[in-house]
């Protein structure tokens, strides 16, 4: 049986058992040197099937899932040699029915509530005010403009002052229109940003961005939030109409986090 009928039968049967736990099929460019690749992804988990090419190897393996994708950290859950020369439809079944036993049963729930276990645990992220910014481009595209003037003139980024002028007008605009799935789907990006978000980011969201809604556009919105980001848009509602100075260079650099709240009081 040909490798690529091989390997398709097989994808196939793996992305039908993950189809039942709500992955999603991506779109893959096999540039690899000639290797094939299909992906699978969830909130918290990608699968990908491998054929490489120069080791005949059909191959299963998992990684975590960031704002971004697969973090690319793949590990293998499954390998097994396959030359076309020799292997016949029964060898494609045999590796199908071990990669879907792989990403199915026990052994992959607990795969994905480690992955996502890890994730709870870093309370502070790493994503900094200028990649939150660059994550509105989708919705505002001038943003991109906007961005790298500010890369180009001042440095480092003035993130609060940056969403603030640019941002935070935008947002509250868009939700005078916005509409259920709409609303839903862009509170989801306030959501991940603020999980994956560093203490800087995590302020912005809530003091500058969320903090120049008023009641009506915040209420629309915080319905779609999760707890963590609920809690904190809610505590911060507090601080309200008190001025956010822009940032002035600082010795030595201190969290905007801390700098903002100590600026509203």
């Amino acid at each position: 049986m040909d490798y690529k009928k091989a390997f398709e039968y097989i994808s196939k049967k793996v992305e039908d058992e993950l189809a039942k736990q709500n992955f999603t099929k991506q779109k893959v460019s096999n540039e690899d040197g000639g290797d094939l690749v299909s992906l699978y992804t969830s909130e918290n988990v990608a699968y990908s099937v491998v054929y490489i090419l120069d080791k005949q190897q059909m191959v299963l393996r998992s990684a975590a899932m960031t704002d971004e994708g697969p973090d690319n950290d793949w590990k293998t859950l499954a390998t097994w040699l396959y030359d076309d020369e020799t292997a016949d439809q029964k060898d494609a079944e045999s590796i199908a029915n071990d990669f879907i036993e792989g990403v199915s049963g026990t052994v992959a729930i607990k795969r994905a509530k480690q992955i996502q276990k890890k994730k709870k645990k870093s309370d502070d992220g790493s994503a900094d005010p200028k990649f939150l910014a660059k994550r509105f481009v989708t919705y505002f595209p001038e943003l991109k403009d906007e961005i790298k003037n500010e890369e180009d003139c001042y440095y480092p980024f003035r993130g609060a002052t940056f969403a603030k002028e640019h941002i935070a007008p935008r947002v509250a605009e868009y939700l005078k229109s916005s509409k259920g799935k709409e609303t839903e789907k862009f509170a989801n990006v306030f959501n991940v940003q603020y999980g994956n978000g560093d203490r800087d980011t995590r302020a912005i969201i809530t003091i500058v961005i969320l903090n120049s809604l008023d009641d009506e556009e915040f209420n629309k919105i915080y319905e779609y939030f999760n707890d963590d980001l609920g809690r904190a848009a809610k505590a911060a509602r507090k601080y309200k109409g008190k001025e956010v100075k822009p940032e002035v260079p600082k010795k030595p650099r201190k969290s905007i986090g801390s700098t903002l709240l100590n600026q509203s009081k």
